[in-house]
């Protein structure tokens, strides 16, 4: 009797840990999905900025360019022009690199789609690969949760290789460009007008 109660009380206990495990190990996956959710979205954010930001350095030196080739043939401006003139197109050249849109290279012969130079989830990898191909190999992924967490993990890293190595990157050197070449075109600014005769 009394083994029979040892067993009845042990029962319970088991099955509480199991539940347990079981709430743990969900919670575990919906904290992974939120992280995901909320790293590639700041990510996005990210991107978008710097487009934006890329975006406004072509404007405002577009514009600076336009108003500066006006006034290329004024008394004690030409080497402000100048200045302003090489500031805008170097600024701008960095700012266009940013935004142009980076692809993966051409596939050749056997690829290896589980690697780590072939993003599954990327359209510049995917459309390269027959949609039999893509679709057995996103199968597989969706059904199998580590997968998922690999895929997932695999195109957050290229996005933040693209933005750190290449859009932060040429917007970062756009702007110090433009900083310094406004310093140079007041300096030079100035100094003209200290050798301008006076009237």
């Amino acid at each position: 009797m009394s083994k029979k109660n040892a067993i009845d009380k042990t029962a319970p206990a088991e099955d509480s840990t199991v539940k347990k495990a079981s709430i743990k190990a969900k919670n575990a996956d919906r904290a992974m999905d939120n992280m995901f959710r909320i790293v590639l979205g700041n990510h996005l954010q990210l991107s978008m900025m710097a487009d934006q930001k890329a975006n406004m350095i072509i404007t405002v030196c577009a514009l600076i360019l336009t108003l500066s080739l006006g006034r290329l043939q004024s008394e004690g401006l030409y080497y402000t022009v100048i200045v302003m003139v090489l500031t805008c197109v170097a600024s701008m050249f960095f700012a266009i690199l940013a935004t142009i849109p980076k692809l993966p290279p051409r596939l050749k012969g056997q690829v290896d789609l589980r690697g780590r130079n072939f993003n599954l989830l990327f359209f510049g990898y995917f459309s390269q690969i027959d949609f039999e191909t893509f679709f057995r190999e996103i199968e597989l992924v969706v059904n199998d949760r580590n997968l998922v967490y690999e895929s997932l993990a695999k195109d957050l890293y290229d996005l933040g290789l693209v933005l750190s190595n290449r859009k932060y990157k040429y917007i970062r050197i756009s702007y110090q460009i433009f900083l310094v070449g406004l310093l140079l075109s007041l300096l030079t600014f100035i100094l003209g007008l200290s050798q301008t005769p006076a009237q």
